[in-house]
């Protein structure tokens, strides 16, 4: 007897320009209202409700509804890894040419990848936080070290988040930087309080910007941003 993964009807359910378009643009975690996202895609209304509903039963978005306006955001963390896992992948499409390849400027620095940063500052954080021993991290999994929640306690991060969360750490392919940065709870709790204190700022698309503060932070932590 054969075993199917059962990837075959995600990847049909991903196999279309307009619903790769809406995805990229929930990529930062964020939740937008479906006229938002049809304009974001190039298509119409009546065609965008039609793929947010394909996504929405097929469990890749979901719907948050306040009042009567409905707004949609991706499933959950996992999708917007496994977004950037095909990121990742189409850049090794032989097909493309060494235009396409060229990664957009504003994304290559920072950028949201669902609830946590990605590129190049991302992959300097990773690295950062191994080498003072605050997490472990290998190409298959990822921990927080008893050092690391310490820090965490110290900055701040834990402020409203339960201690449990901190425990789910992965490591996540950069499709920049073909390296790998840090995704779960603790790595949603250094965005969030990098939001909140202003030291990073959301820019065009899910690009970030670190300011003023956010460089003299960085530094810090030897991390020339």
């Amino acid at each position: 007897m054969s075993v199917q993964a059962g990837f075959a009807r995600i990847a049909a359910l991903l196999a279309d320009p307009a619903r790769e378009a809406i995805l990229v643009a929930l990529a930062d975690g964020r939740a937008l209202p479906a006229g938002e996202l049809a304009e974001l895609a190039g298509i119409t209304p009546q065609s965008a409700s039609f793929h947010l509903r394909k996504l929405v039963e097929g469990g890749i978005i979901s719907v948050w509804v306040q009042g009567r306006f409905r707004y949609f955001r991706l499933a959950d963390e996992r999708v917007g890894t496994a977004l950037e896992t095909l990121v990742a992948m189409a850049q090794l499409d032989p097909q493309r040419t060494p235009t396409n390849r060229r990664h957009p400027a504003h994304l290559v620095m920072a950028r949201c990848c669902y609830n946590h940063v990605a590129g190049r500052l991302a992959v300097a954080m990773a690295q950062c936080f191994q080498e003072r021993g605050y997490v472990q991290m290998t190409q298959d999994s990822a921990t927080l070290t008893p050092s690391g929640y310490r820090w965490a306690e110290d900055v701040g991060l834990t402020t409203g988040s339960k201690p449990e969360s901190f425990a789910n750490l992965r490591p996540c392919l950069d499709w920049t930087e073909r390296r790998f940065h840090l995704a779960g709870g603790f790595p949603t709790a250094v965005l969030r309080y990098l939001l909140k204190t202003n030291r990073l700022r959301r820019g065009a698309e899910r690009s970030l910007t670190v300011t003023t503060s956010g460089e003299l932070w960085f530094r810090d932590l030897g991390i020339e941003a």
